[in-house]
Formats: C-alpha cells, structure tokens, sequence
C-alpha cells in the first residue's frame, strides 16, 4: 500500500475503532487488578490451581496488550517521523509493518466463540486407502504438530493406533494454549491427498482421505453431566508408540464407551492405567455435556463441525502433489502452490482467516 498522510489517517481511525472493540482499555484495568492480587495476596500460592489459573491469564494479557501497545507505538513513531521530516522509505516501512500488524490482529475478532479460549483434542482418523491413507493421517498429526509449534501451543498425544508401515490409523492430540479451539475448530472433516504412491512398486497416482476432528476440553461441564458407572464399558490395552518406563508392557491405556449414547473415548498418555481412568472420564463428560447442549440448540455454531452424521462426506480442502502441486481449502477458496508450506511447514493460518472471513 502506497503511504500519504490520507491513507495513514484512515489506517488511525481503524485502529482506534479495533481499540474499542477488542476492549483495550478493560483489558488493561483486568491486569492492573490481577497484578494487585500477585503482590497483595501472600497467601495466594496455598492454592496453587488458582494460583496457576492467575499466572496463566496474566501471561496472557501481557501479551494481548503487547500486541496493542506495539500498534500504538508504529503509530507514534510514525507521527513523529511525519513531524521531524523523516525519509519517505523509512516512513512508507513503518506503514506497512503496522497496515500488516492490524490486519493480523483484526482477525482476532473473528475468535468470539462459547469455547474459543479453550484447550482442544484433534482426533485424526485414517480413510480406506491402507498404507497410504495411515501415511497421509501421519502427515497430518505432523501439520497440526507444526502449526502448534509456530503458535507456542503445547501437543500431547493422548490416543494413539500405529498403522501397517508406520503411519497412524487413528490419533488424538491434546493441544493447549491461547485460543487453541477458535482457531482449529474450522478444521473438521476430511482432508484429501493425491499423489504418486510411495507404497507400490508402480508408484499410480493414489487419492487418500482423513478425518480430523476438533473438541473443546478443560471446561466447567457442571454436575448435571453426570455419568453412572452402569453406562460404561471399560476396555485395557497395551498403548502404542513412545512412552515412560512401563507404559508400553503394561495394559495402562484405556478405551471408555458410553452404552447409551455409543460415545467412545481413549486415553494413554498417562504413565498408570489409573491416571488413563481418570483422564478418559474427563474427556467423555466433556464430550457428552457438549453433545447435550447441542441437541438444546444452544452453541451449534460455536461446535462447527463437531459429531455431524456424515462425517466422511464433509470434505474441506484438497492437498495434491501428483500431476501438479496444490493444496485448496473448498469453503474460502483459498489455494497456493506452495504445498510444502503448508503440509511440512504448519502455515495454516492464512487458510484458517480465509475459512473464518467466508463463513462469517
């Protein structure tokens, strides 16, 4: 964007007008009283859950009212520039870091959902397709794996089927961080994958699909989620891939069914078959109180995607490797050449904008 006074004052006024939205000014009066609390308080690390809830939402105001103060700050210096008589280059650099800087945080808007502050699992389910399709799940877990990384989030994989030649049949990871679920929640469904087989001797074109699913955890589900042992099926198993000592020759994973809704979840991240125990139930009354709430109607648009029927015919954006290179997301349109940015990097955020802006 060319840079002159008009276009700086317009680009003023769209901040201001983001100030107000994005609550600016509540958010500084909320850290100023969390900061009260750290240094009045002495006897707030008794309790360390509230302790540790604290320090997390002060860590996250500091770095939302980073963002806004740096916005703030490229406005200064360029009105400082303007007066003193700074080169246009260094002025017209300034403009664009901040028209970027704005654009990037206007987005944030769209991150208004029930759950969006939550915590999330990522369920990835292998297609038919075998070896290819397992592959092709592998490489999605590591996409999403990539993308957390870029996004300081923290993976833990808490489900895990190895598939025939090491690739994955089913994975489920447990990813948290700042606005974890708003912004993947638009990633359910399937995800296809063309290209020349790595597999076969021929090496044919081959089409594999995978699943991905996206629930919001680490959230107050209440005591009318209740769940009576009566309806529960519990299965043990040995757990799979990499683990602590012991967790991978004792039968500590554990598979949890709910009989009268069919609901199924696993766990076995954890070291004992008892912390397995306690984390599947966690997940299943999550899921149930989730499943409860839409049947009111209450938040189905804040659970996108989430336990649709016909989930395998909800195809959301095509990967190809093979005859060309392309990966497009079939909801926004969105499309780039640059797969291994995409598949091998995590850059999935200009694809999750696009999908929000369209569905808005």
């Amino acid at each position: 964007m060319n840079f002159d006074k008009s276009s700086f004052d317009s680009t003023k006024s769209k901040l201001e007008n983001f100030l107000k939205l994005s609550k600016y000014v509540d958010a500084k009066n909320e850290l100023i009283s969390i900061n009260q609390i750290l240094e009045n308080e002495r006897d707030i690390w008794s309790d360390m859950e509230r302790a540790n809830e604290i320090q997390k939402k002060h860590s996250l105001l500091v770095k939302k009212i980073g963002k806004f103060e740096n916005l703030k700050n490229l406005v200064e210096n360029i009105e400082i520039g303007l007066e003193i008589g700074e080169e246009r280059s260094v002025l017209k650099s300034i403009f664009q870091e901040l028209i970027k800087e704005l654009e990037d945080q206007e987005n944030t808007l769209f991150l208004n959902g029930k759950f969006d502050k939550n915590n999330a699992i990522l369920t990835i389910h292998a297609g038919a397709g075998g070896i290819d399709a397992e592959d092709w799940a592998s490489m999605l877990a590591g996409m999403y794996q990539c993308f957390a990384k870029k996004m300081s989030w923290i993976c833990t994989i808490v489900e895990l089927s190895i598939g025939i030649e090491g690739g994955v049949k089913t994975i489920a990871i447990k990813i948290e961080g700042d606005m974890v679920y708003g912004l993947l929640k638009e990633e359910f469904g399937v995800h296809r994958m063309v290209r020349l087989s790595p597999f076969n001797s021929g090496h044919t074109r081959e089409t594999s699909f995978s699943l991905v699913e996206v629930m919001p955890i680490d959230f107050e589900v209440g005591n009318e989620t209740a769940v009576l042992e009566k309806d529960l099926k519990w299965d043990f198993f040995m757990s799979s891939g990499s683990g602590g000592q012991s967790v991978n020759t004792t039968y500590s994973a554990v598979r949890l069914t709910h009989i009268p809704t069919r609901t199924v979840v696993s766990c076995q991240n954890e070291r004992s078959q008892v912390q397995n125990k306690a984390m599947a139930l966690k997940y299943l009354r999550a899921k149930l109180f989730i499943i409860g709430e839409m049947k009111k109607n209450e938040i189905t648009k804040d659970l996108k995607g989430d336990f649709k029927n016909d989930q395998w015919g909800h195809q959301i954006r095509s990967y190809v490797l093979h005859p060309y290179k392309l990966v497009k997301d079939l909801r926004s349109g969105w499309e780039t050449g640059n797969v291994e940015n995409v598949i091998g990097n995590g850059d999935l955020l200009p694809i999750i904008w696009s999908v929000k802006k369209k569905l808005d």
